[in-house]
This record gives C-alpha cells, sequence and structure tokens, in this order.
C-alpha cells in the first residue's frame, strides 16, 4: 500500500507546501494527526483508484496537508496537497462574497428586488431580493431539473450560462411563494452570477479573481469557464460502476453554483481569512447571518455557508459535489479556529463523514450522541403503516413496508420503534398520525432547521393499473416554461414517457394516476368529468412542475 503523500517529508516536498499555504504560520505535522487522518481516510490509501486531498490548520496554523489515492489512475499520478480538484457546491460562498463586496462598495442592497439587476425574472406574487437568491428562499426551480425533463440531462450536452439564463427565467412558477420554503437550488447562485457581472461591469471571472483570490494568494483557484481547458494538476474525477472505475468530469460551462476549481491548501487560506475578516467585517459578518423565513423559522443556511451544530461546538461549512467530486470545507470558531478542507475525486466519497471522523479524533471532548431509547416493534402495530405517502412539498412518493418484523423505507434505511411511540429514521424522529380506525392518515418528519415535513398516507399498497387505465393516461402533453411536449405512451402493461426523440423514461406506478420516475414522481390530474387533462412532475428542487395534455 502506498505511503500517502506528507507535505512535510522531504525538502522538495515541503517547499512545494509552503508556496501554496500561509507559509508563515506552517509547522510540524504532529505523528497522531498523520494517523488520525490515514484513518479517516483509509479507503483511499491506495495506488490504483481516486482519492482525497485533506487539509488541516488551528490556531492560525497549518498543522498538515495530505494525498490519498491517485489523482489520474492510468498515469499514476498521485493526489497531492497541490492536487487540484472541483469544489462542487462549495464555490457558493466564494459567488456571495462577490456579491457581499459589491454590497460593501455601495453598488448594491441585499433586499433589492433583483429584477432591478434581471428585468427578464418574471413578476411574481412577491418579489425575489438578492438575500433570497443567497439563501435558497427565492422558489425558483432546479436548472438540471428543467433540462432533464427537456431530455437533456447534464453530461448529455453542453449546458452554458446563457441558455440556463434563459430557461430559468422563463419559469412562469416557483416552487412555493418567495421566502416562504427553503429548498436549495442551483438556479438562485447562477442568476447571482449574472448579477456580479452587471453591476461590476466585468466578467465573472475577472472579478472574483481581483477581488478575492489575488488579494488572498489563492494562486490555484480559478473557475471552470470552459470544460474542455487542460488545466496542470488538475485531478481526474472518477466514478465506480460493476466493471471498474470510469471516468466522470464535468462536462458543461455553467458555474457559480459550483465549478470552482482549487486545492485544500487555497481553501485553508480563504477559512483563514474569513476569520480573520480580511475581506472586511461587513462582508464576512454578513455572510454568516442566518435567514429567516416568512413563518419566522431561522433556517442553517445563510449566504453560501451554513451556520449548524456540530456535536455541541458551532460548525461553519458546506458541503459539495459535482459529477465524481466530492468536497466539504469547515471551520470551527469555537475550537481555536479549527479548519479542515478535505477534497475527493471518486463519486459517493463521503467527504462531509471524513470531516466529521477528524473532528471527531482531534476534539474528543465533543458530546456525544445517547443511544435512542428504541423498543422492540411490535409487528401488528407497523403492519398498519405499510403503505405509500406523498410529501405535500415536493410531491414526491415514499413507501414504507415490513420486512423481517422491520418497517423501513423501500430501497432505503429502517424505521426503529421507540418508547414514544415515535419511530427513529437515521438520527430524526418521525411521528405518524393515526385517524380514529387506526389507520395512518400521515407522518411528520422535522428537519435540521425547526420545520416539519409532512408525508400523507396515500395508498395501503402499490397501485397495479390495467391496461385501459393506463391507456386514460396516453398522450401528448405540452410545457411552455421549457418548450417540451412530452409523449405518454402504454407498451404492454408499462406507462413511458418521452421528452424527445431517443428519450424513454419508464413510469412505475405508486398510488392511482401517480409513479415514480427518474429524478422524483410523476402524476396525472382529472376535470370534473374525470378526464385527465395534466401531467405533473414532482421532485426535491422541483415541487410541481405542470404540462397541459393536447387535445
Amino acid at each position: 500500500m502506498r505511503t500517502p503523500f506528507n507535505g512535510l517529508a522531504a525538502p522538495a516536498r515541503a517547499i512545494a507546501v509552503l508556496l501554496t499555504l500561509p507559509t508563515a504560520a506552517t509547522i510540524a505535522q504532529p505523528a497522531d494527526l498523520s494517523a488520525i487522518t490515514d484513518r479517516a481516510l483509509a479507503p483511499w490509501n491506495n495506488t490504483h483508484g481516486p482519492g482525497c486531498a485533506v487539509g488541516i490548520a488551528r490556531g492560525g496554523k497549518v498543522l498538515l496537508t495530505r494525498g490519498y489515492g491517485m489523482a489520474d489512475i492510468v498515469s499514476e499520478r498521485p493526489i497531492t496537497p497541490n492536487t487540484i480538484l472541483e469544489s462542487g457546491s462549495v464555490a457558493k460562498q466564494f459567488t456571495a462574497t462577490a456579491v457581499m463586496l459589491l454590497v460593501a462598495d455601495g453598488k448594491l442592497k441585499l433586499e433589492d428586488d433583483a429584477r432591478t439587476v434581471l428585468p427578464e425574472l418574471p413578476v411574481y406574487s412577491r418579489p425575489i431580493t438578492i438575500r433570497n437568491l443567497l439563501t435558497h428562499t427565492s422558489g425558483l426551480r432546479e436548472w438540471s431539473n428543467l433540462v432533464e425533463w427537456q431530455g437533456w440531462p447534464r453530461g448529455t450536452r453542453v449546458h452554458t450560462q446563457s441558455d440556463v439564463f434563459e430557461l430559468v427565467t422563463h419559469q412562469k412558477a416557483l416552487n412555493y411563494p418567495v421566502g416562504d420554503y427553503y429548498s436549495y437550488t442551483n438556479s438562485g447562485f447562477l442568476m447571482l452570477r449574472t448579477v456580479v457581472e452587471r453591476v461590476s461591469g466585468m466578467p465573472f471571472t475577472q472579478f472574483t479573481a481581483e477581488r478575492i483570490f489575488k488579494p488572498l494568494g489563492m494562486s490555484h483557484t480559478q473557475w471552470r469557464a470552459d470544460f474542455t481547458t487542460i488545466v496542470p494538476g488538475l485531478a481526474q474525477a472518477y466514478t465506480r460502476r460493476p466493471d471498474g472505475w470510469h471516468i466522470d468530469m464535468p462536462g458543461d460551462n455553467v458555474f457559480g453554483a459550483g465549478g470552482l476549481l482549487t486545492t485544500v491548501g487555497d481553501w485553508l487560506k480563504w477559512n483563514e481569512a474569513l476569520t480573520n475578516k480580511t475581506l472586511g467585517a461587513a462582508v464576512v459578518d454578513s455572510m454568516t447571518r442566518q435567514m429567516k423565513l416568512t413563518s419566522g423559522i431561522q433556517i442553517q443556511y445563510a449566504l453560501g455557508l451554513v451556520v449548524s451544530n456540530y456535536r455541541g461546538t458551532r460548525e461553519i461549512g458546506h458541503s459539495g459535489s459535482t459529477a465524481g467530486y466530492s468536497t466539504y470545507l469547515a471551520r470551527y470558531s469555537e475550537q481555536d479556529n479549527l479548519s479542515i478542507a478535505v477534497m475527493c475525486n471518486a463519486a459517493g466519497a463521503n467527504a462531509t463523514a471524513y470531516t466529521h471522523a477528524i473532528v471527531d479524533a482531534m476534539v474528543p471532548t465533543l458530546t456525544r450522541a445517547t443511544s435512542p431509547d428504541t423498543v422492540h416493534a411490535d409487528a401488528n402495530a407497523i403492519g398498519k403503516l405499510r403503505g405509500i405517502y406523498r410529501d405535500s412539498r415536493t410531491n414526491t412518493t415514499v413507501q414504507l413496508d415490513t420486512l423481517q418484523g422491520q418497517l423501513r423505507r423501500v430501497s432505503g434505511a429502517p424505521l426503529f420503534a421507540l418508547k414514544d411511540g415515535n419511530y427513529l429514521s437515521g438520527a430524526t424522529r418521525i411521528r405518524f398520525a393515526m385517524n380514529t380506525s387506526g389507520t395512518p392518515m400521515a407522518f411528520y418528519q422535522p428537519t435540521a432547521d425547526g420545520d416539519t415535513l409532512m408525508f400523507a398516507f396515500m395508498a395501503d399498497k402499490v397501485w397495479t393499473p390495467t391496461a385501459i387505465e393506463l391507456s386514460a393516461l396516453a398522450g401528448k402533453y405540452h410545457n411552455d416554461e421549457i418548450g417540451s411536449t412530452f409523449t405518454v405512451s402504454v407498451s404492454g402493461s408499462t406507462l413511458t414517457m418521452s421528452p424527445r426523440a431517443g428519450v424513454l423514461d419508464t413510469l412505475t406506478p405508486t398510488y392511482r394516476d401517480a409513479f415514480s420516475m427518474s429524478g422524483g414522481s410523476a402524476w396525472f390530474t382529472r376535470d370534473a368529468k374525470g378526464r385527465v387533462t395534466a401531467m405533473h412532475f414532482g421532485s426535491a428542487r422541483a415541487w410541481d412542475f405542470v404540462s397541459t395534455r393536447i387535445p
């Protein structure tokens, strides 16, 4: 097994690390810290597959930078502290910073109606503010869902800022009234890229380079403005399939919500700059101010950053995932400004879990989770809970079933019975509401933000439609917002949906007139006479997308 790359193991390598990190703060790596990262990233300590880079700083001093696995499997190039990887959504805090710099310049206000800069946006019942765009409270639909429903999911053709901008601004409806809910969407941050360009009068890449990267010495950081550009030192990204590793690189020119190419060393510089408020106290303080919904609920999301509590200590961070890249960047102000950057080039690599494993080992005094008060599940009780449930917001469905005396989500995690009559799914307590006959009406699931999701009971078992019932749904459905006409057809006992020639999605029945599909759900609605008039799609980031049936 290959020894992990140690940035201080040899003089030449030490020089390379000093060129990329806050030089005056760099100190020797304690042996136990190397052992900690070795344990956390053990699955990636190899010479035949992808891996991760990790950087750790504390109290303004860089303690460790290290690489595991390969940046390029074919050429056997290892991941080192200088390896460039892609950020995923960790990039959002840099876009947010660009916006805040313009606010500090007096050229923009967070409460401005976004239409003052983006007049292409439709007029909705409430104005979308710049702050709404920054906090995922605008209600804008996720652009990647929209292009997938057009029949062009990411990776099948080159998407650009201009065509995505046009698509998003053609949406006549929102997921919800502006500010009522939090729903993560990359669309808002793509709008912000255009905001920065129009207000500053500069290309987004130039503005961020001149106002952020160069002043902070982030010399290895740039945007993926053209995915075909050869970037020296860039790690290939991979995904594992049954026959082995396959290249899984981003293939579009959409950036701002993601698409930042950088190193763990530059990320440590960035976190130190946030700690020291190098770009201005007003800029940094605003970025960690959490958003409040119209209901008064304060969510964890601030401006491109998530402000949360990890085992009793404050955590400011963000995760990222694009194609085969997986990342996490966090800082812990109450732990002597502990800063951890993890960047991986393997799809499915859990950068968040690796970061937390390192924190747990470095700060053993953190609060530990208590054992849940689980009890043996009553077979009769959990049997009544089986069925299909529908998320009242996203319209996606969950199926619960029993297996060997255990209630569980079909193709998902088990639910454990608790002493108080509720159930535990992961770390989340779920409460079922029953009617007087003892059958379920819904289950309620709290969120980390203090909100509660309701999943309505729809049916006790999966719908098995007849050929006649399926044929009533067949036909053509059109949506002006994405300019697509969908063909719904019956093939044997199966219903299919096609947005364009050569693309076909199978619709799998859930409850009556409703189906699961790639990336979400589909359902059909009828008029007062029972005639099918519309087809709807729903997903976590695009809640109710309606296409009207063509007579």
